[in-house]
């Protein structure tokens, strides 16, 4: 019975390990955009920077402004994923005038056969909206197929806006083939040790 509860807490934390952060600096607390990549094709009316004015958790978040139509500013990050459920959550801040830009978050997973779209969010694409003076805490969802070995992240604003990104956070559950598979290597595990 021991020997059982032992290989039960090592599938446990096994699962939880599988659900640590996938995004590596999410809340920019290096106080740099180390381990994101950053592009803005017209850097006089574009800035991505990491600052410590406005945080929604810890002490920096990334600033992103655009003030142009043509292109937008724009970071991301690649990061190691698998099949099965993908939760990621971020907070943003935005400057909400009347005529206020836009921000999007373009989501993309890669196996074999290349690069493929998983999803899209927009806060004007079933939002949640911007709040004035107010952080917006998002989640998203995804089911990554079978042979996906890798997640493409990228954030977008552009058309004359400002908006603050903090505390992303991917997290990724196994399939349960997966935790059996982990359940039965502990088991051998435990079996090779008692002999």
């Amino acid at each position: 019975m021991k020997k059982y509860l032992v290989v039960l807490f090592l599938v446990g934390a096994m699962a939880l390990s599988a659900q640590a952060n996938l995004i590596s600096n999410g809340g920019f607390e290096t106080g740099d955009s180390t381990d994101w990549w950053t592009w803005a094709v017209e850097p006089e009316n574009q800035t991505l920077t990491v600052v410590d004015t406005l945080a929604s958790e810890g002490a920096y978040s990334m600033e992103s402004y655009s003030n142009t139509a043509t292109w937008s500013a724009q970071f991301g990050q690649y990061f190691a994923a698998s099949e099965g459920d993908l939760t990621l959550s971020f907070d943003y801040y935005a400057d909400v005038p009347g005529d206020w830009g836009s921000m999007g978050v373009n989501v993309d997973y890669w196996d074999e056969s290349g690069k493929h779209w998983a999803g899209w969010f927009s806060p004007f694409d079933g939002g949640p909206a911007p709040i004035q003076g107010e952080w917006v805490p998002v989640t998203l969802n995804y089911t990554l197929p079978t042979g996906t070995y890798a997640v493409d992240l990228k954030v977008e604003v552009a058309n004359w806006a400002t908006v603050n990104f903090d505390n992303f956070i991917a997290t990724q559950v196994p399939e349960p083939a997966t935790l059996t598979l982990l359940g039965l290597g502990a088991t051998v595990l435990m079996n090779r040790r008692r002999k």
